[in-house]
């Protein structure tokens, strides 16, 4: 599991708007990018500070406000608890002038510091006092950016249901009061962001690439760089270490160019990540550690639980288990705390890990099953197809709503040309009227095929989806008779040497009955048959000599799986998966040059 997506940091985006300030966009769940009415400095100096404070003792209305607000602005990102006296200094000043527009914008501000501070329940009930009253004063282009920033909070607290349909209510409010493609391509880069959470990598690719034509349109340099890192970010989940490496060290480097300490620390943390993956285990915690330095200097609660979970990895890793054990606790707690649920599935992995690794049976497994548990909570099969159907309904509102555009300009025209042909000769009348039926019986055809085509989308939608999660589910039946067979393993080391031999023979004996259960194979060949329709039947057909054995074989070399999984999934060795292998060879008669893949694929 790669969780690092929620710890990127990416600084934020100025721009000069009047006197109005808003906060709207962010890349990763943990992170705003903000709109604001003055050009924020790269690097913070105590010069500007103080000449922007003599400013705000001269000021008595909404330009004082504005000053604070330039002042939180300059460290929210660098250091957000610096930020919070100036911040403060805003409320205060908008209350005592009763300034409604202003008393929702310091709102909303504080709902960003609770947000970049990881105090989400806090900042999730100011976002909905802010959209109440952006509605109130009629202010849609408000209410758009505080459901964008609702709907990051709610990522960050792993309700990602919640927050795709809060995305995309602030992406079609923003396309129907006509926002700036600047404010649109946010959107498409905060949904790119939950899909790839959720593992939908090509959507959430797609959408990455519809931000990043715009930022380059726009020339918008630091959006584009954010928006690659995440792409990164998606390589890196997908196992593409090679290609993600190079462009987490270009954002390294960006980061410390424009002193972005939390782009920093999530870059450093993805990083690790990566190297962690390649089994590069001093390189990955020498990254973490400097990852946790900036966290913990800066203020990214989040991000300092993810250190320590990924730190306590590394030690799983190294069979350090005492020491990946009192970084995983921590990593826990501030999961609680900090209710980021998603973070929390990783920490229970590792936890449980440790605590084999220790020898400490029992609890290990308690916290399997509460892995498990949450997993399937935050992440289940219901959950995601809602999700997918929010993006198809999407879809259809925007191409109904192109059609209607459409239609609405075809009977304008009509009335025109009717118009006309009303001033013309009767042969002229009879004439047009067989264009006109021509048109139509076009227009039909094309519209048929639009309903085709979004069909056919839909079906390669389902499919890929099915493919994902039928992978999922056999990377999952693999990793889980590992986990019970490397248990089962130790137990029965223990049970040798141990007076309570029956206990151990116990749990042993639930343990083969877990292993051997069929249920799991038949929920496993319902999914496999589901994407390889006639697969076996074809496989039965063609070579009737095989057994129901080598059919579960080829099912999985049908998936590309290695060898260890296999064994895993069909709970004999490696060695024998290769026997397996040999024997089902020669029942297809294939010499020695043949590929028993390639066959397998191919059918």
């Amino acid at each position: 599991m790669n969780p690092s997506k929620t710890s990127v940091i990416v600084p934020f985006a100025e721009k000069l708007i009047e006197t109005c300030l808003k906060v709207d966009k962010l890349c990763p769940p943990l992170i705003l990018i903000f709109i604001f009415s003055f050009q924020i400095g790269l690097a913070q100096n105590q010069k500007r500070v103080d000449s922007l404070l003599q400013l705000a003792a001269t000021q008595t209305d909404t330009t004082q406000i504005i000053t604070y607000a330039k002042l939180w602005a300059d460290y929210i990102y660098v250091d957000p608890l610096a930020s919070k006296p100036y911040l403060d200094s805003t409320i205060v000043l908008a209350k005592r002038l009763n300034h409604k527009e202003f008393i929702a914008r310091t709102t909303n501000y504080l709902g960003v510091y609770h947000n970049m501070t990881s105090q989400y329940k806090k900042a999730d009930s100011l976002f909905d006092i802010v959209i109440d009253m952006y509605t109130e004063l009629n202010n849609m282009e408000q209410v758009s950016y505080a459901l964008n920033n609702k709907a990051l909070v709610l990522s960050s607290m792993g309700r990602f249901k919640d927050c795709l349909e809060t995305h995309m209510k602030s992406l079609k409010l923003k396309e129907k009061i006509g926002d700036t493609e600047e404010s649109i391509a946010a959107s498409y880069w905060n949904i790119g962001n939950i899909h790839g959470d959720i593992g939908n990598y090509d959507i959430s690719n797609q959408y990455y690439e519809k931000a990043k034509a715009i930022y380059e349109k726009l020339n918008l340099n630091h959006d584009l760089e954010s928006v690659k890192n995440n792409i990164a970010i998606n390589k890196n989940n997908l196992g593409n270490y090679e290609e993600a490496i190079p462009l987490f060290l270009e954002k390294i480097k960006y980061a410390k160019a424009n002193n972005f300490n939390n782009d920093l620390a999530g870059a450093y943390d993805n990083l690790g990540w990566a190297y962690l993956q390649l089994d590069s285990l001093a390189i990955a915690e020498d990254y973490f550690k400097k990852s946790l330095v900036i966290s913990k200097q800066y203020g990214e609660t989040s991000l300092i639980g993810l250190n320590l979970r990924h730190l306590g990895e590394v030690y799983n890793k190294k069979g350090d288990y005492r020491n990946a054990l009192k970084h995983l606790k921590e990593a826990i707690t501030i999961a609680d705390e900090t209710g980021t649920r998603k973070k929390k599935i990783g920490d229970l992995l590792e936890l449980s890990k440790a605590y084999a690794g220790l020898g400490r049976y029992k609890k290990a497994y308690e916290f399997h099953t509460d892995y498990h548990k949450l997993h399937d909570e935050i992440l289940s099969k219901e959950n995601i197809e809602r999700m997918n159907e929010l993006e198809v309904q999407y879809q259809s509102e925007k191409k109904e709503k192109e059609l209607i555009i459409k239609t609405n300009d075809i009977k304008l025209l009509e009335e025109r040309k009717q118009k006309a042909e009303n001033e013309k000769l009767f042969l002229l009348i009879s004439l047009i009227g067989a264009l006109a039926l021509a048109f139509a019986i076009v227009y039909g055809l094309r519209e048929k095929m639009k309903r085709n085509k979004i069909e056919r989308e839909k079906l390669d939608n389902d499919l890929a989806f099915k493919e994902k999660e039928l992978t999922t589910h056999a990377l999952h039946l693999a990793h889980k008779n590992e986990v019970l067979l490397d248990l089962k393993s130790q137990l029965k080391a223990l049970k040798s040497s141990s007076p309570n031999a029956r206990n151990y023979q116990k749990v042993i004996n639930t343990i083969n009955l877990d292993i051997h259960n069929d249920n799991n194979w038949e929920q496993f060949r319902s999914y496999f048959e589901d994407v390889h329709k006639d697969f076996n039947a074809k496989v039965m057909r063609n070579y009737p000599e095989v057994s129901n054995n080598d059919l579960r074989l080829m099912s999985l070399l049908k998936m590309n799986l290695s060898s260890k999984e296999i064994a895993n999934i069909l709970n004999i060795s490696t060695e024998g998966v290769k026997k397996a292998r040999y024997r089902l060879r020669k029942k297809l008669n294939l010499t020695t040059e043949d590929s028993l893949q390639e066959l397998v694929i191919e059918l």
